[in-house]
């Protein structure tokens, strides 16, 4: 069997102080036959100077000038691929050096099989290896799956459970699948996963062939959609919500059917209606540890419950009325978990502010209260018999103190 042609695709915002280690760990793979594009997305550090740096032919530099993110500059460097396989890599990960050539023959022994990722390590900023530090997340990409039908039903109930720079496809799938979506920043990747297990099995070799970085804390969040900053994760936990909320669009029945059966509230649900209504109340299914009902699934079961049809259906079949509706929309606030408790955390900060408003302007009143009492005294002692007496006394005082 010939080598064929691997497109490596890595995209760039400022990681000059991971990006050579990244660039090395590429070029020295076991498997070499590699067409290795580098899309810079507007870098203000050395990081393109470094990247010229390496003189090898295999390395094709674009630079966007302008940073748009991940997304865009991903979709731009897919235009560029010549490979007949696809391998993505960040610029602050790490492979391993037989990493393409084992996925390359794994792809190539099962033409069944168009796309499969690997297990991982995971490092720090400083290349320390913390999978004792993250057991849940290292377990979290130890998944085993047989085929669509679990992948997807772990992706629904779990999120996404794959390395994205162990992901090695032919390049007919990117073709196929189309470029990432642009609205999302934090889940760009489980979003394109989510439509390829639509299609095609999805498999992870259950070997650890390189090292993710993961960064904690605020100083990367611009660079790195891994940091553990607040703010990547509601919003990735708002773009999950999302891609949760569209998930069953486009996938066929029998292959819903396959994934979900066993969590149907009647397991006999055959027609297209009664798999409308299945969706709708797995939509309804609380997210992880949540307790409130997601928006999409309130929104699925008003548009069922505005047609006739459906009305008749989930009454007569699932024994849910439009009470039933009304009691779930009385219970559940309309926005996600995250949301609630940044609203239970503000409300305990206002009320904590008004206390101490409170009691500041108590304290406030106090004060004028003494100083009111203490100018009636001096007021009543101005006016006393002894004031006015010993007022000659006061004014010698006070020539003799000057």
């Amino acid at each position: 069997m010939g080598k064929e042609l691997v497109s490596v695709l890595m995209v760039n915002y400022n990681h000059e102080d991971t990006i050579a280690e990244t660039i090395e760990s590429v070029l020295e793979q076991s498997y070499d036959n590699m067409q290795f594009i580098i899309v810079d997305d507007g870098s203000t550090d050395e990081s393109c100077n470094i990247i010229r740096q390496y003189e090898d032919k295999r390395i094709e530099l674009y630079e966007l000038g302008k940073n748009r993110h991940i997304c865009y500059a991903t979709n731009y460097g897919f235009k560029k691929v010549k490979g007949k396989f696809l391998a993505r890599i960040d610029s602050d990960d790490v492979w391993y050096p037989e990493k393409l050539e084992k996925q390359v023959e794994f792809l190539k022994s099962n033409p069944d099989r168009k796309i499969c990722f690997s297990w991982v390590d995971l490092i720090d900023e400083n290349g320390r290896n913390i999978n004792e530090d993250c057991k849940g997340l290292q377990f979290l990409f130890e998944k085993k799956f047989t085929g669509q039908a679990d992948c997807l039903h772990a992706f629904y109930y779990t999120g996404n459970c794959l390395s994205h720079p162990s992901v090695l496809m032919r390049t007919e799938v990117m073709q196929e699948t189309g470029g990432f979506d642009l609205g999302y920043m934090q889940a760009h990747d489980f979003d394109y996963w989510v439509r390829i297990a639509k299609k095609y099995p999805l498999y992870v070799i259950p070997e650890r062939l390189l090292a993710m970085r993961r960064f904690v804390g605020e100083e990367k969040e611009n660079t790195n959609n891994s940091n553990l900053s607040e703010t990547n994760t509601v919003r990735f936990f708002n773009e999950y919500m999302d891609i949760r909320a569209h998930f069953f669009d486009d996938m066929d029945n029998q292959l819903f059917c396959e994934t979900f059966r066993e969590d149907f509230i009647c397991k006999d649900s055959v027609t297209a209606e009664e798999l409308e209504c299945e969706k709708a109340f797995l939509l309804c299914r609380p997210i992880h540890a949540e307790t409130l009902v997601p928006p999409a699934g309130i929104r699925r079961l008003h548009e069922l419950l505005r047609r006739p049809e459906f009305f008749r259906l989930l009454e007569e079949k699932y024994n849910f009325t439009i009470k039933d509706f009304y009691e779930v929309t009385g219970k559940s606030l309309y926005c996600n978990e995250i949301i609630n408790r940044k609203l239970s955390k503000n409300t305990e900060e206002w009320i904590s502010l008004k206390t101490e408003e409170v009691s500041l302007k108590r304290q406030l009143g106090e004060q004028k209260t003494l100083l009111e009492e203490q100018r009636a005294v001096i007021d009543e002692y101005k006016n006393s018999t002894s004031w006015r007496i010993t007022a000659p006394l006061r004014k010698i005082g006070g020539i003799i103190r000057k």
